[in-house]
């Protein structure tokens, strides 16, 4: 049975341009059943109903021009700096979906895996993050035999 929470916020998905089927899809991860239905409730679950959506959507820009910096493609190696942890360290650069935006493409342009570890991956984060307000993306290659 729906809740008219998880009716409302479907509604009101539809009319900010989602598919039906992309907020039911993402609703459906929502436990709304024991949440009254309040404009306060609605409202927290439409905002984070439609960063799931936009999430989704980019996954599917992926390795494409149209990506806009929203979905996880990187190697866990660069998880601080990717994942917008630095931004939480006062730093004062470049927002963190136009850095993975730059750095996507670049990957692209190079020829490079979005997932691996190179030293031309560490050479163009490092780049991104030190051109954009910060000294100190020091990411590099593990030498053999340590």
């Amino acid at each position: 049975m729906s809740s008219p929470l998880k009716i409302a916020a479907i509604l009101l998905l539809e009319e900010r341009n989602c598919t039906t089927r992309e907020a039911e899809c993402v609703i459906q991860n929502f436990n709304l059943e024991d949440l009254p239905f309040t404009k306060a409730n609605v409202r927290e679950v439409v905002k984070h109903a439609m960063f799931d959506i936009e999430l989704m959507r980019d996954k599917g820009r992926l390795k494409t021009p149209s990506y806009e910096g929203h979905a996880y493609f990187w190697s866990y190696k660069y998880r601080f700096w990717m994942r917008g942890d630095a931004h939480g360290n006062n730093y004062k650069g470049i927002s963190i979906e136009k850095a993975r935006r730059l750095i996507h493409q670049k990957f692209i342009e190079n020829n490079l895996e979005l997932s691996g570890e190179t030293e031309l991956h560490d050479k163009i984060i490092n780049e991104v993050f030190s051109e954009n307000g910060n000294d100190n993306p020091n990411y590099t290659q593990e030498k053999e035999g340590k």
